[in-house]
């Protein structure tokens, strides 16, 4: 299950492919792609079905019970929407934001972020770790919100192998 912001950082440091290539059934909501740009929308295009990508959509029932979703942080519809379909499958969130983590936590949901997504592409050897380390110092320098203790400790760990 994953939302904008982790679309979004991958997309920036062009580790859309090798996400994909983790072999993991991705779960978004049309109103995660709705916040994409035509350009990024048009990046995940490839990606759609065959056990890739999946945007699901919700029922008028499930649209009022998001919109009604009690929460403990203040989260935007689309980011209830990741909570509601996250629940409902049962699913690890990919989510780059603090509330919405937040918010995880607190339903028991596991959930990661970017570095984690960028951490399995190395540990599944997707890309090679002078690139896995271009890839994260390029994270570093266009998401300022991601704690940047945690990128220089990965790219310690990627430079020791």
């Amino acid at each position: 299950m994953t939302d904008t912001n982790v679309f979004i950082d991958l997309m920036s440091v062009d580790a859309l492919e090798a996400f994909f290539a983790l072999s993991l059934e991705v779960h978004t909501t049309g109103f995660v792609t709705n916040e994409l740009n035509k350009e990024q929308s048009a990046l995940l295009v490839p990606h759609i079905g065959g056990g890739r990508m999946l945007i699901d959509r919700f029922t008028d029932v499930e649209i009022r019970e998001i919109m009604e979703m009690t929460t403990r942080n203040v989260l935007h519809f689309t980011d209830r929407s990741v909570i509601h379909l996250a629940g409902k499958l049962t699913a690890t969130v990919l989510s780059g934001d603090g509330r919405l983590w937040k918010e995880c936590k607190a339903r028991r949901l596991d959930v990661h972020g970017s570095l984690w997504v960028v951490e399995q592409i190395w540990v599944k050897q997707l890309v090679q770790p002078v690139a896995c380390i271009d890839k994260l110092k390029a994270l570093k320098k266009i998401n300022s919100r991601l704690p940047k203790d945690k990128i220089d400790a990965l790219i310690e760990r990627i430079r020791k192998g």
